[in-house]
């Protein structure tokens, strides 16, 4: 065995501590698809302990103690989602702390499985938007279009098939309404089946699905760029989601073979500063985007490395018409580290403690 496969977290270790995670996750929260966060909190926890120099044989006994910081932090982080939606809504901070606090006790008693907590979380704070300004019957306004969106938003994200306009702030809907997307849209609506609609085509049914897919994938990303959506990757209309998807492949090239300068045909290889960027980057594990400007974007690519710390980077990129990707600048994100307290600053003791302790949150799921 190489000295390097010793101190380095291996495959083995890594399937383990995922194992365990997930055995854990399922005897505390059985309706709560959670284990991915959890594993995400404790890798993390294990790379910058570089527990792997000194743990070779990793057990249950490791994640056992990681497990219950791992959860309150997890937890921390799913009541600041919340709180943020609220405060994007309202600016209200005292109301949006208080809904972020309901919304996480809802979530830990619900009896519902939920999947993908993060929907279930920000549809549940909407709701008890809803049910707020309901109750006290004021800013009837925000109310009405709160109500109107988490409908319309629930129809467009959760119809793969179909998409609804009804309850679109009315001149919106008249501009949907002209929109070449819309017009594409209402030519297969009149379709019952895709069978019917591939025989109107002339085409193999999986081609009457492609088809249908991307108009769909088009009518909904111009939807909620209309409503005000700047991030997420269904944003993106079909053409630009390829492009995406192109580019990453094009960029994780680069991190494969950084050491060869730009040979091949990928254009994208000739600048130092990507070269450097890409450096150590073999996969992408996730990504992000954010609109911040006419067909310019903001881009974060995440690389979780089993030997360092992760590698996070960030572009600055445009589409022009054709969907072609140009890179306006690039760099490396800084892992915050640690800031030491000064000795002559007193910091409150509620101050940097978690809203939800372990003990807490597993006393709701009973």
């Amino acid at each position: 065995m190489l000295k390097n496969d010793v101190q380095d977290l291996n495959r083995a270790m890594y399937d383990e501590i995922i194992r365990c995670i997930q055995d854990e996750s399922l005897k505390s929260f059985k309706f709560l698809n959670i284990s991915d966060d959890i594993a995400n909190t404790i890798l993390i926890r294990v790379l910058k302990d570089s527990i792997s120099e000194t743990h070779v044989g990793l057990t249950q006994e490791y994640v056992n103690s990681a497990y219950p910081k791992a959860v309150e932090d997890v937890f921390d982080y799913y009541q600041k989602v919340s709180l943020h939606y609220s405060l994007s809504k309202t600016q209200d901070p005292e109301l949006s702390k208080a809904v972020s606090q309901e919304a996480i006790r809802l979530l830990l008693t619900s009896k519902n499985y939920i999947k993908d907590i993060y929907t279930w979380l920000k549809q549940l704070t909407q709701n008890l938007l809803c049910k707020h300004y309901r109750s006290i019957m004021q800013q009837k306004g925000l109310y009405d279009s709160l109500c109107r969106e988490t409908e319309l938003v629930r129809k467009v994200m959760c119809a793969h098939n179909t998409i609804q306009i009804e309850g679109l702030d009315p001149i919106l809907k008249k501009e949907i309404l002209s929109t070449k997307e819309y017009k594409e849209f209402e030519s297969i609506a009149r379709f019952d089946k895709i069978s019917d609609y591939a025989t109107h085509l002339n085409v193999s049914s999986a081609v009457a699905q492609k088809r249908k897919d991307k108009i769909v994938k088009n009518l909904r990303s111009r939807l909620l760029l209309a409503m005000g959506w700047e991030a997420g990757r269904d944003i993106l209309n079909y053409n630009q989601y390829n492009a995406i998807l192109k580019f990453i492949r094009s960029i994780q090239k680069i991190g494969e073979s950084s050491d060869v300068r730009g040979t091949s045909s990928n254009s994208l290889a000739q600048t130092d500063e990507i070269l450097k960027v890409m450096q150590g980057i073999t996969s992408i594990d996730d990504w992000g985007i954010t609109m911040i400007g006419n067909r310019r974007f903001r881009f974060h690519i995440f690389h979780l490395t089993l030997k360092k710390k992760p590698i996070i980077a960030t572009f600055i990129i445009s589409l022009n018409e054709r969907n072609h990707v140009s890179i306006e600048s690039c760099k490396r994100d800084e892992i915050v580290g640690i800031h030491p307290i000064p000795a002559n600053v007193q910091i409150p003791k509620e101050m940097g403690r978690s809203l939800w302790s372990y003990e807490k949150i597993i006393s709701l799921l009973k």
